[in-house]
């Protein structure tokens, strides 16, 4: 495990507890109290989280918000400006896609929604232009070169946002490659415990200056319970990645061996159309998995009653294992062009690996 994801809590004073407490107050006494003032405004261990955060990221400073959407949408906003050009590849999550297309759109934002890969996003860079990208990407799981992204959009005075959500701290800092602003739904593999709903963005001092002042404004902020519940959920980010990338790896290269499985996608297999970019700039591949298993038509969400280990779900990135159908459940909002664009369909699935003994998992499958 890697020291420098070891992070030790901040001890609080007055009662040096070795756990940074919750603070559980809506307001703050004045003047004493000045620094936080109202509980939108901050609140000590939403900061606690956030001093942590900027060291797994290597960031100069983090800001924390409700949900991964709540972090994405006002990142978005406090960087844009009518007439701004956003570039984002379509194989992104739908809810964000869906933002940019219905929402930014109608408020004059110029956005570009482009095919999967480095290459269509390079190919869409223009002066001053925003783009966005998942590292590793939802569903598809395709891998962008964030160093050449980087320089492309900085020679041109633009900005970078990446969303590291599959990726984590341990696989990989986007942010050490240029990408000017990290995105998570720390509701997946950083809080790693299905039991809360947060996000994060981390970068230079000024641009996070900027996004949490449009924070406080909409009020997307963190409650410092779920705060808490992430700051226990780092503490064994390593230990759960390192077991959840070795077990996706064995399943990927086990379910591409079965002829009952096709069109298995995984970063750390030899075949993945971006492994050499999966080679060079992660730490690990991460614990999300997809295949095809035609079991399904007619648009409802299947049944998985044949599951005894495997959850489905719609969420990933947590202790346990859990499938989804990107069809019917995290993409449902998209249009058939869009389907055949990314290239899913009713017999894709989406697996989300967990720390289970990976033999389990895979006889489980079998059950699809």
């Amino acid at each position: 495990m890697s020291s420098h994801h070891i992070i030790r809590e901040t001890v609080d004073p007055p009662r040096y507890s070795l756990t940074f407490p919750i603070y559980q107050t809506s307001a703050y006494k004045l003047p004493e109290g000045e620094a936080y003032r109202y509980g939108r405004e901050g609140n000590p261990t939403v900061e606690e989280l956030q001093r942590i955060l900027t060291v797994l990221e290597h960031a100069e400073d983090t800001v924390c918000f409700s949900s991964g959407m709540g972090a994405i949408t006002t990142s978005l906003l406090s960087v844009l400006s009518p007439n701004d050009r956003l570039v984002i590849p379509i194989d992104t999550f739908a809810r964000t896609s869906r933002f940019a297309k219905q929402f930014l759109s109608k408020w004059g934002v110029n956005v570009k929604i482009v095919a999967p890969g480095t290459d269509s996003v390079l190919e869409a860079v223009g002066q001053r232009t925003v783009v966005f990208v998942e590292t590793v990407s939802n569903p598809i799981l395709r891998v962008y070169d964030v160093g050449q992204i980087a320089r492309e959009v900085h020679s041109g005075g633009g900005i970078l946002i990446t969303d590291s959500t599959f990726l984590t701290p341990v696989n990989g800092s986007p942010l050490q490659f240029g990408s000017d602003l990290d995105i998570h739904s720390l509701s997946k593999f950083i809080g790693g415990h299905n039991d809360l709903i947060g996000g994060s963005a981390s970068g230079s001092s000024d641009i996070i200056k900027r996004i949490d002042a449009f924070r406080r404004t909409l009020g997307t902020n963190m409650d410092p319970n779920t705060a808490f519940l992430i700051i226990r959920g780092i503490k064994t980010l390593d230990l759960r990645m390192q077991r959840i990338n070795e077990n996706a790896l064995e399943i990927a290269r086990r379910l591409s061996l079965d002829r009952s499985f096709s069109g298995v996608s995984y970063p750390g297999l030899p075949d993945h159309p971006d492994h050499d970019i999966a080679k060079r700039t992660l730490k690990g591949y991460g614990g999300v998995v997809t295949f095809r298993k035609p079991i399904f038509r007619g648009g409802k969400i299947p049944s998985f009653d044949g599951l005894k280990v495997v959850t489905p779900a719609n969420t990933l990135g947590n202790v346990n294992s859990i499938i989804s159908h990107p069809v019917t459940m995290s993409h449902r909002s998209l249009e058939p062009s869009e389907f055949k664009q990314l290239g899913i369909d009713d017999a894709t699935f989406r697996l989300s690996v967990g720390i289970e003994d990976p033999a389990l998992i895979v006889d489980d499958l079998q059950n699809l």
